[in-house]
Order: structure tokens, then C-alpha cells, then sequence
């Protein structure tokens, strides 16, 4: 049996856009691969007929499609250097339609803006979704010539950036400032562009009727701070007009969804617990939210996992029920909603589930379940039972060792943490083994038993791997997930004593080859283990937060999660978030430090290594930075090929020399 090396994920297949057609017959989806020498991501395009997986359209490094008709598909495609030109350069935006029954492949659509298509509304209309600045607004009412000049000038403005409103980036798009999501009404035949929005209104949430005659959104003007809460607004597609339908700044809303004749709100005051605090189902009535179901538990998928690209739908609305996803405990579990508000978990599934749609009756997701890389399940709602589908992924770990995780329970008085343990290839229990302990980020989200590529690289490298859900954690409730102002207390006592256990458990462990990684909040967690404790031989922390207070006015979501989190402001409270930050403890760290960071993370901004770094090097500490450019905070999940190697070589090069 072979050992899993780093660069085995470049034979690895993501899969995600899973969607049906409107007579619900077909199904479409994207499947995506690495290239290593373009340093890139493929996609293609697959169909599913109920018995077959068919390639149709290679999408070259796009993923979006949409279907248009039974029989069609509009791809986002740009298939000759002069239509990538004019993407980048002009600023358009090119779909090709791809007929199933033909094989046909035939330009359709360039918009003058960069759009996606988000629903056909008819034979005569489409709804896209941009973002756009108010001057980017001229785009598509300027003639040529006009257009040109218009380029020009924003090519010059590129050089710098004018900002009058937080956050002014975000990461993973860059520079935000002025910037607002909005829709528009495109007519086909005239070839025309009708915004439905004024050009300071920030769209969220979407969702259109099963006519297609109404349009429900989230959003409001942004006014120079982006809040929290949303108001709820309907365009009525036959006249044209705009309605608002809920005006109150009182409710952070998730998602909504139209059940038969319902208005469906997912949503939070967030008055308990804050801005993680988990929804509650409402209906909207009238112009007021009316309880449907004190619901209060997670919603939507948290399960983490390095194998996965792209994004799905993951709710669907289906003979009178809304089904969504949950995520309990260390996995996801499928929900229903009925017309009553009843809400009743359908299917558990061991796993993550990455996205779902009906073919008829029959319920199809895209999974990661057990050991197995992504792949397509149908799933028997009634009968309880699932059959995979697909066989994307079948050969990557063929012959491979996937280490199994066994699982361990740490209880206490007030609540348990679970966690699990990856063991090495050829495992001795007489062998004296390195450990390494993995921290995962949000904080709220949790660790499962799905594939994780890096710790399993590392237990195929030698290494006894160990991860748990301390406080803090998603899938246990409210109360669990809460450690808001107690950042560094009940979540480091959690991980230090699963840890204790683990030791006591697996005692051929060599307590002096022990070291510890995270990302994100796992990154904070990891520069506040070395500065409390000595125990590991060394660390690495990545894309992590080392002070609160820079945190707060240099990340995109600072100017909010920082005051909520901490339960302080920094200018108010300048001491309780000085306390809370791990550079405050930079002087009792003994603990070689590797630092892994981006430098067009917006999330966590690079500037938190940076201080972090200084102040070690400072001290004469074995440290070092690994600063990867044009990487965002999400290099461990969906970077470019070439930095995802990178990042896996440098922190276990670092945990090799001190072996």
C-alpha cells in the first residue's frame, strides 16, 4: 500500500454547481482539476440523465452555467484570445449556449458588464447579478466610442483607490469600496440592461417565484457602514415595480425561501448570543416577521475539509417542504420544513454535504463521505438508504493508506468534546511516534470524520494526527458555540486537555516530538498555545489573528466581529482586547514559530504575522515568515495549485527539522 504524497491532490476531482433542469429529468454540474503547469483550476461541464455521467462543454478556468431550457444551457465561456481580451480588458461578459440534443455549442449572450446569469426568467428576459460601482453603471448605457474612453479612465483609477465606507475590501474580491451588488432585467430582444435597484443598494439574498413572475431579495442602501441586518423587497416582474415588504433594522437574515404561498425568513436578532448566534424561522406577513419555528441550530454546512472547490445550492423546495442542511455534531444532516413549520431531520449523513437537487422524486447530492473523496449520491428519503452515483474520484486513493480517524470523548461536569486520531502508516504500538495537533478555523465550525488531505500526508509520513471540537465549536447549539469574550480561556483549557487525553491514550506518543497547527481561528489558537504553554517542540500558525486590536480596523469583517467576539471595543475596552490578543503574550514564547500567511487575505490581514513575527525575531526566537503573494485566506482550500504545495512542504519541513 502506496503512501499519500502532497502532490496527489492534483489528481484529485471537485465537483460542485450541481443543479436540475426545470422539469427536474436532468441534472448538470462542474468538475474541476488542478493543473500544476498553468498553476490553475479546469473546469467541465457533466450532465446526468438518470444513467449516465456525460461530459458536454469544457469550461476552461469558468464554472458557471446555468440551464436555460430542458434542452439547454448557458455557460459562462470565453473560447478565442479575443474573447478573453474582451473579458479582461473591456469588462465583458460572454455565455454560450449548449443545446444536449444537438451537441451544439453556439455563442449567445455578451453583456457589457461583468455579470453572471442568475435566472431565466422567460424566452424574453434574463436576471443578472453584478457588481458594480455607480460609475461602472455607464458600461452599459455609453455607446462605443463613449466606452472606450470609459475603459481608459478606469484603467487610470486602477492605481489607487478611493474609500469612504467600511469594509472597503473583502477577501477573496479585492478592493470593495463603492462597490454594490445589484440586479437587472435583461431584455433579449432589445438587448438592453434595466437596473431594479438604485446604485447604492447592496443586494444579499435572491430568490425568484416558480413563474418567474416575482423577485425576492435582501439588501439596502449602504450608507458608509455595511450593516448586519436587511430588509426584505420584491420586484414584480409584469409591472416593473419594486416593493418592500420589511423595513425593520432588527434581524440578521440568512436566507429566505418561498414555501408554496409563504415567505420563508431565516433569521437572527442576534440579542443572546451575538452575531454567531444561530437562526430562528420566521414568516413574513404583512410587513412583520411572525415566529414559525424557535429553531435556533446551525444551518448550513460547517464541516471542514481541504477537498473541495466551487459551491451549490444546499436547500430545495419540493412538494410543499423546504429541505436544507444542518450541521450536527461533526456532520450534516438533511432537514425538512413543512407548511405547519414543523421541522424534522430526513437524513443524517456521516459526512458533508456539499450541495443537492431532485430528479424527480429522487434526491441527489454531492458528498464527502466516510474517507471518500467528492462524489455524487441519490438518496432514498423514504427508505433511508443512499447509493453513490459517481466514480470521479475512484482511482486517487486506490491502493493509497487513508487513515481511519478513532474517535475519542473527552466529558467533563458541563459538556463533552469530541475529537479523533489519525494513526500512521504501518502503526507500531511499540514505536515512539511524533504527534501533531490541528486546530480548525471559523471557530464556528467543526471537525468530522471526512478526508482532510493534509493530515492524512501526515500520518502517511509517520505522524500520529489528532483533532477535536472544543467550545466554541458549530453542531452543539448556541450555548456551546459561545465563547465570545473568552477567547484563549475555555477553548485553550478544551484543547489542552483533549490533548492530555490523547496522551493517555496513545502513551507511545514522545511527548518531546509534539507540535501544533491551525488556520484562522486555528492560527489565533495556535499563537496562543506557545505563548501559555511550552509542551509543543514547535508550531506553525497560518493565516491567523496575533492582536485584536489592529484586527478591528484592517480586516474586512473587524469593524464588527472583533467587537463581538471580544466583547470589547478597542478604543473603549482597549485592555480586555489587549488581554485577548496572543501578541500580548509574545515575551513567554519559546516555541519555534513557523508563520504562514497571504498577502491579499483580507480576513485576516497579513499585518497580524507581521507583528507577530517581529516582535519573536526581536526576542532571538527561531521563527520565520512563508509570504505568499496574491493568495487570499483561502490558500489552503482553493489557492493556486502551486501555493498549495508550497504552504504543505513549508510547515512540514518545519516540523521535520526539529524530528
Amino acid at each position: 500500500m502506496k503512501a499519500i504524497q502532497f502532490s496527489d491532490f492534483l489528481s484529485f476531482k471537485f465537483i460542485s454547481g450541481l443543479q436540475a433542469n426545470p422539469s427536474k429529468t436532468q441534472l448538470a454540474y462542474v468538475v474541476s482539476k488542478p493543473d500544476l503547469e498553468k498553476n490553475e483550476y479546469h473546469y467541465q461541464l457533466y450532465r446526468y440523465d438518470g444513467e449516465r455521467h456525460i461530459k458536454l462543454v469544457d469550461l476552461k478556468n469558468k464554472g458557471s452555467f446555468i440551464f436555460e431550457s430542458d434542452d439547454t444551457l448557458l455557460c459562462q465561456l470565453a473560447k478565442t484570445k479575443a474573447e478573453e481580451k474582451a473579458v479582461k480588458e473591456s469588462k465583458e461578459t460572454i455565455y454560450y449556449r449548449y443545446t444536449i440534443s444537438t451537441g451544439k455549442l453556439e455563442k449567445a449572450y455578451t453583456f457589457p458588464i461583468p455579470t453572471t446569469i442568475h435566472s431565466c426568467l422567460h424566452e424574453k428576459s434574463l436576471l443578472l447579478s453584478s457588481t458594480l460601482s455607480p460609475s461602472q453603471h455607464q458600461l452599459y448605457t455609453t455607446q462605443k466610442e463613449e466606452r472606450k474612453k470609459l475603459l481608459k479612465t478606469f484603467k487610470q483609477m486602477s492605481n489607487y483607490e478611493e474609500i469612504n465606507e467600511i469594509p472597503f475590501y473583502f477577501n477573496g474580491l479585492g478592493f470593495t469600496a463603492n462597490q454594490r451588488n445589484q440586479l437587472f432585467i435583461y431584455d433579449i430582444q432589445n438587448q438592453s440592461i434595466t437596473p431594479i435597484v438604485e446604485p447604492d443598494f447592496h443586494v444579499g439574498v435572491i430568490k425568484v417565484s416558480q413563474d418567474h413572475q416575482h423577485i425576492y431579495f435582501t439588501g439596502k442602501i449602504n450608507h458608509g457602514i455595511r450593516e448586519l441586518t436587511n430588509h426584505v423587497h420584491v420586484y414584480h416582474v409584469k409591472t416593473q415595480t419594486k416593493e418592500t415588504l420589511y423595513n425593520q433594522d432588527d434581524c440578521s437574515i440568512s436566507n429566505l425561501f418561498l414555501l408554496e404561498d409563504k415567505l420563508i425568513i431565516f433569521g437572527s436578532d442576534m440579542k443572546d448570543y451575538g452575531l454567531n448566534q444561530n437562526p430562528d424561522v420566521f414568516l413574513l406577513e404583512k410587513g412583520k416577521l411572525n415566529l414559525f419555528n424557535l429553531y435556533r441550530k446551525s444551518v448550513g454546512n460547517t464541516v471542514g475539509s481541504d477537498v473541495r472547490l466551487g459551491s451549490s445550492v444546499s436547500e430545495q423546495v419540493m412538494d410543499g417542504k423546504l429541505y436544507f442542511l444542518s450541521t450536527v455534531d461533526d456532520h450534516n444532516s438533511i432537514m425538512s420544513l413543512d407548511l405547519s413549520g414543523n421541522i424534522e431531520e430526513v437524513y443524517p449523513l456521516n459526512g458533508s454535504i456539499e450541495g443537492m437537487a431532485f430528479l424527480g422524486q429522487q434526491l441527489y447530492i454531492i458528498a464527502l463521505y466516510r474517507q471518500k473523496l467528492q462524489e455524487l449520491y441519490r438518496i432514498d428519503l423514504k427508505l433511508e438508504k443512499q447509493e453513490i452515483i459517481s466514480r470521479f474520484n475512484i482511482d486517487a486513493l486506490r491502493n493509497k493508506y487513508v487513515a481511519t480517524p478513532k474517535e475519542y470523548y473527552l466529558k467533563s461536569k458541563s459538556h463533552g468534546v469530541k475529537g479523533w486520531v489519525l494513526l500512521p502508516k504501518d502503526y507500531d504500538p511499540n514505536q515512539s511516534y511524533p504527534a501533531i495537533l490541528d486546530i480548525h478555523g471559523g471557530p464556528k465550525t467543526v471537525y468530522g470524520t471526512v478526508y482532510y488531505h493534509e493530515m492524512q500526508c501526515w500520518a502517511n509520513m509517520g505522524y500520529v494526527v489528532f483533532f477535536c471540537n472544543p467550545r466554541g465549536s458549530d453542531g452543539k447549539g448556541n450555548e456551546f458555540a459561545d465563547i465570545r469574550g473568552k477567547y484563549g480561556t475555555i477553548d485553550y483549557d478544551d484543547i489542552m486537555k483533549f490533548t492530555d487525553l490523547v496522551m493517555k491514550k496513545i502513551p507511545n506518543i514522545d511527548v518531546n516530538r509534539m507540535f501544533v497547527t491551525g488556520g484562522s481561528y486555528g492560527g489565533f489558537m495556535t499563537n496562543w498555545i506557545v505563548g501559555h504553554t511550552h509542551r509543543f517542540r514547535a508550531a506553525v500558525t497560518q493565516r491567523s489573528i496575533s492582536n485584536w486590536l489592529s484586527f478591528h480596523g484592517t480586516s474586512d469583517i473587524g469593524y464588527y466581529f472583533s467587537a463581538d467576539q471580544t466583547a470589547g471595543h478597542p478604543i473603549v475596552d482597549t485592555e480586555k482586547l489587549w488581554k485577548q490578543s496572543p501578541l500580548k503574550y509574545a515575551h513567554q514564547v519559546q516555541t519555534p514559530l513557523l508563520f504562514i500567511h497571504s498577502d491579499n487575505d483580507y480576513r485576516c490581514p497579513i499585518e497580524q504575522a507581521m507583528q507577530f513575527y517581529t516582535i519573536l525575531k526581536q526576542n532571538g526566537l527561531q521563527t520565520k515568515l512563508i509570504w505568499f503573494k496574491g493568495e487570499t485566506h483561502e490558500l489552503s482550500r482553493s489557492g493556486k495549485p502551486q501555493a498549495r504545495i508550497k504552504r504543505l512542504e513549508e510547515i512540514t519541513n518545519w516540523f521535520e527539522s526539529f524530528v
